[in-house]
């Protein structure tokens, strides 16, 4: 293509640029001459969700060591949705098995909770994950 300089790729002719590097290269090229081709973000999108994960060494057998990760949880999700200035209407909290435990068959469960009103307070998330 001859091109040597920011100058030189500007000037080219949009089609076969398109056709050598996609539809990127021909929105650069109109995006250098000037034209957006796509709209500035002025403001970064608000999250939606927030996720904490983590494995644990061995199985949990007892509902009450359960409650306990669960408590830890949503106090560390708490902080999370503080830190960004979030509040949620729902918590979920699911568990599965390993699927690599020899003997045991691997087993998933989840139950989610609404809320009465947004919050990021700890007792409220609690509640809802226990």
């Amino acid at each position: 293509m001859g091109v040597d300089s920011i100058a030189d790729l500007r000037d080219l002719e949009p089609r076969p640029v398109r056709k050598a590097m996609t539809v990127v290269g021909g929105l650069i090229i109109h995006e250098l001459r000037g034209v957006c081709c796509l709209p500035l973000e002025l403001l970064p999108a608000q999250r939606k969700g927030c996720v904490l994960t983590r494995p644990f060494s061995s199985r949990i057998e007892d509902g009450a060591t359960m409650e306990q990760v669960v408590s830890a949880d949503a106090t560390r999700l708490d902080e999370k949705l503080r830190r960004g200035g979030l509040g949620t209407t729902h918590v979920s909290v699911f568990y599965h098995t390993s699927e690599h435990d020899c003997g045991d068959p691997t087993r998933s469960v989840s139950t989610t909770v609404t809320l009465p009103e947004a919050t990021n307070g700890t007792l409220a998330a609690d509640q809802g994950g226990a």
